[in-house]
């Protein structure tokens, strides 16, 4: 997928300022600006990793009252990008298409794995393709 250009003012509107409403998920936004401050290098990108994987691209499971779970998307990259947010919860049985509908996007679903910071801190992204994990 192409990002527009910085700043993105549907990005932001619609993927950080509700959460940044909710004070835990701000006082959270807040800590980690600090833990990043005197950290080293490795640190910073270790945080910026668990950063992408959660605030940027997180997914979290809802429960139906019958107990059956389906994907749900909280992260910001995902929440404005039509293309991100069908590639990560989407039907995958059939074939999705890129932002602009132009061509057949030919990419396995994502791999969904639980939550774990340590794995997180080290899963590498890529910034021009849809988000592979």
């Amino acid at each position: 997928p192409l990002y527009t250009p910085e700043p993105d003012i549907c990005h932001e509107l619609l993927g950080h300022a509700p959460m940044l409403a909710d004070r835990s998920f701000a006082d959270f936004s807040q800590e980690i600006g600090l833990a990043s401050l005197g950290a080293s290098d490795d640190d910073i990108d270790r945080l910026a990793h668990c950063y992408w994987h959660s605030v940027e691209f997180g997914l979290c499971k809802e429960y139906d009252s019958n107990g059956m779970s389906k994907h749900k998307a909280y992260g910001a990259g995902l929440l404005s990008s039509f293309g991100e947010l069908e590639h990560a919860c989407g039907d995958h049985s059939k074939s999705s298409t890129q932002e602009e509908g132009a061509e057949e996007l030919k990419q396995d679903p994502p791999e969904i794995k639980p939550w774990d910071p340590n794995v997180a801190s080290r899963q590498a992204f890529p910034i021009t393709t849809y988000q592979p994990v």
